[in-house]
């Protein structure tokens, strides 16, 4: 590693997008404003909030005696045609580690353009190319999947999720650890792309914190509590949320997807879709549920071919599982009219919930049997199906 004393005053960076600058007074309007967004609010524990204009004297102080006093780097991201404030992004190095931690915050009107992206990159060429350091971490609060998105696009690897690793406003906090050193190819880390899912009738895309509600009513169902084994009964909005939640960390950390199905011309939320992702066999397994009102329209036949071609033609997977019990006959035949085979019988599989699954319970055994159906990657290319 570089001796860091040599440096006398921080470089600007900059990749003809974003400029990376020191902090100016011209720019604390535009800062206070930034750092008062409720992401900033919710994400960003060591910046106050409320964010006053007295904080922001206490930012360019510490841009100009951050480094030579605890080598922590700090700039302002700049558009680097007219120079108007977009974010701010900071380098904190361990010496002792020959490592160094990346953070970043976009203003919200500069949120969608790559800018935390172009900035990160930047201080990433930087500390690996100029200072030398031998490791880069990115920490991110778990459910902040557009920081997560950030450490990925940099080709940093998720090395684990940090349970209770810091009090943000009065909550503890779960955090996600992102890292790379400098032999790892800097390139883009896609654990599950974004579904690309329309067919003109149905659109499957991930679940959103808006589709909350909509989850709860149709889940208050009780033929979707009993044959969905991880849908607990009663449901309400809360376990809505809670599953919104996970289903963004799981995508993120390219484990799960979870799909909400609507109708192509209204929007209205006729279902679910998932795929389980099983890197390591190139496989997956995927399920479904329909809510009440949408039944017996073809919805899970048409979600069902929507993920098959997510899970081969998007993920590139070579293997696509569905699991249901033998006495669904109504998911068999959708799976089968979907071009799956059923394969055989897992028998006890699932333990039985008390009464509310009884008619699934195999007697022999007290037990949930379920059928195991497959599709391989050669037998969906030769499905006659929708182009």
């Amino acid at each position: 590693m570089r001796d860091l004393n040599e440096i006398e005053g921080l470089p600007e960076l900059s990749d003809g997008f974003v400029r990376l600058r020191p902090p100016r007074e011209d720019d604390r309007a535009d800062t206070v404003r930034a750092l008062n967004d409720e992401a900033a609010g919710r994400f960003l524990y060591r910046v106050p909030y409320p964010y006053a204009s007295e904080h922001f004297d206490q930012w360019l102080e510490m841009s100009v005696s951050g480094w030579a006093a605890d080598r922590a780097a700090h700039w302002n991201v700049a558009d680097a045609e007219d120079d108007t404030y977009l974010g701010g992004v900071s380098l904190e190095v361990r010496e002792d580690r020959a490592a160094g931690e990346i953070g970043y915050q976009v203003a919200p009107w500069a949120r969608g353009r790559g800018v935390a992206a172009g900035a990160a990159r930047l201080i990433r060429d930087w500390a690996f190319d100029e200072l030398g350091l031998e490791r880069l971490e990115i920490s991110a609060d778990a459910d902040n999947v557009a920081s997560q998105r950030v450490a990925l696009s940099l080709g940093m690897q998720r090395e684990g999720l940090m349970h209770g690793y810091l009090t943000g406003r009065g909550v503890r906090r779960d955090y996600v650890l992102y890292a790379m050193v400098p032999s790892d190819p800097r390139e883009p880390v896609v654990p599950l792309p974004e579904p690309e899912l329309d067919d003109g009738l149905v659109v499957a895309r991930p679940f959103g914190p808006d589709d909350a509600p909509a989850i709860a009513a149709a889940c208050q169902d009780p033929l979707i509590q009993t044959l969905c084994y991880y849908v607990p009964s009663p449901y309400g909005l809360a376990d809505a949320e809670a599953f919104i939640a996970r289903a963004r960390r799981t995508f993120v950390a390219g484990e799960e997807l979870h799909c909400a199905v609507l109708d192509a011309a209204s929007g209205v939320l006729l279902g679910a879709v998932d795929l389980m992702h099983f890197p390591d066999r190139e496989a997956g397994e995927t399920g479904y549920w329909v809510a009440p009102q949408a039944r017996r329209r073809g919805v899970a036949t048409a979600a069902l071919r929507l993920m098959q071609r997510y899970a081969f033609a998007q993920v590139g997977l070579e293997r696509l599982e569905l699991m249901t019990e033998p006495g669904n006959v109504a998911s068999r035949r959708v799976a089968e009219k979907a071009g799956f085979k059923l394969e055989g019988t897992m028998r006890g599989l699932l333990a039985a919930r008390g009464g509310r699954d009884r008619e699934l319970v195999d007697p022999a055994h007290g037990r949930i049997d379920q059928l195991v159906y497959a599709l391989l990657r050669p037998e969906w290319e030769a499905l006659d199906r929708p182009r």
